[in-house]
């Protein structure tokens, strides 16, 4: 019996630059995140097993991020929940919302923002995997593998993949 589940978690890509009397949660994907999405999709298609849900911050950059996997994912599209306190939420709500997740499902899939995003992902994995990472740049996707369920192996997590846009443009 598999007792693995799977985490995905997505940093939404490069976005327009946020100016003065900016709305940040209007800020849509950049020309640089549209073609790093375009890659990325291509290559989770390539891959990775599609989860079985996702949840996504309501931001319109991060619906886009998401918008470009659906492609290789057609099933997200039905799949997909986007809770308002994804958004800007802490490394402690992203846990929660991970947890509830996985309660459900075996691969969950979740897009949304830094810092919270990187404080979980270095937050859930083991040390060594943890360690040469810095930061978490815009576009990243991490594949976390828990072997004997998310509670149990929470902190100690696998790193199957890390995926930045540096790594897919090849500079």
């Amino acid at each position: 019996l598999e007792m693995s589940q799977y985490l995905y978690l997505l940093r939404h890509a490069k976005s327009v630059p946020w100016g003065p009397g900016d709305d940040d949660f209007s800020r849509i994907l950049s020309k640089r995140g549209r073609k790093h999405m375009g890659r990325l999709s291509a290559w989770l298609a390539r891959h990775m097993e599609a989860p079985e849900k996702a949840i996504c911050s309501p931001s319109a950059r991060t619906v886009e991020t998401l918008e470009a996997l659906i492609n290789c994912w057609p099933g997200l599209a039905s799949d997909t929940d986007f809770p308002s306190e994804l958004y800007g939420a802490s490394s402690g709500a992203l846990y929660d919302l991970a947890e509830s997740g996985l309660s459900r499902c075996r691969s969950l899939l979740m897009v949304g923002h830094n810092p919270g995003f990187e404080n979980l992902a270095l937050g859930l994995m083991r040390p060594e995997d943890a360690q040469p990472i810095y930061k978490m740049p815009t576009g990243t996707f991490a594949a976390l593998r828990f072997e004997n369920g998310f509670e149990a192996d929470a902190g100690n997590a696998v790193l199957q993949h890390w995926v930045t846009r540096k790594k897919l443009s090849g500079n």
